[in-house]
């Protein structure tokens, strides 16, 4: 299995795990333990990038899904907990999930697919990866509108086309932070 496609399931299960959990957990709580963690992950990663030792323990468990960037830099998990927080504390929680699981679904998708059989590049990401998100963002979208969250269709749809104009563009700002909340942000002004 590559190194992308570990990554993907690494990061649609966490993801996804925050988003689900947040469907049946109190908003205070799920705040609470967001937070807890957040600090917890971003001490760490201070840590490990000022001590060696700990850098070089944490490679050695966990380099397979790391970007070579990250090796020096806060990683992609960093990214997904502060986002997660800022998503669910600012927006409706049915809004912050569907952002998060468009995240988690259709930055994945994109990555798997754009590496694997993207050949067009468009703002530096492959089209072929733009489709994929934007189909897999709206399948998200549907699946969790079928199970009752309140959102409506027309924000499923414009959301998902966000959160896949955003996947699209390479930006200074990771991706995991800019999808949930330009997506979470459309959302909520599409619902008022």
């Amino acid at each position: 299995m590559s190194i992308t496609t570990k990554r993907a399931i690494f990061h649609v299960i966490c993801v996804l795990s925050i988003a689900i959990a947040a469907l049946f957990i109190s908003k205070t709580l799920i705040l609470l333990l967001l937070g807890v963690a957040t600090c917890i992950f971003l001490a760490f990663e201070f840590l490990r990038l000022k001590i060696s030792f700990m850098n070089n323990w944490f490679l050695l468990h966990f380099r397979s899904l790391l970007r070579e960037t990250e090796v020096s830099r806060i990683t992609g998990s960093s990214y997904v907990l502060i986002a997660s927080f800022i998503a669910l504390l600012a927006f409706e929680r049915d809004v912050a999930v569907l952002a998060l699981s468009f995240m988690a679904v259709g930055d994945a998708i994109a990555t798997v697919v754009g590496s694997r059989i993207g050949k067009t590049k468009f703002l530096g990401k492959t089209i072929e990866g733009n489709i994929a998100c934007l189909i897999s963002c709206i399948a998200v979208g549907f699946v969790y509108f079928h199970a009752g969250l309140d959102i409506s269709l027309l924000a499923i749809l414009i959301g998902a086309l966000a959160a896949t104009i955003i996947q699209g563009i390479t930006l200074p700002i990771n991706d995991n932070l800019t999808i949930p909340l330009f997506s979470g942000l459309v959302m909520t002004l599409i619902q008022l």
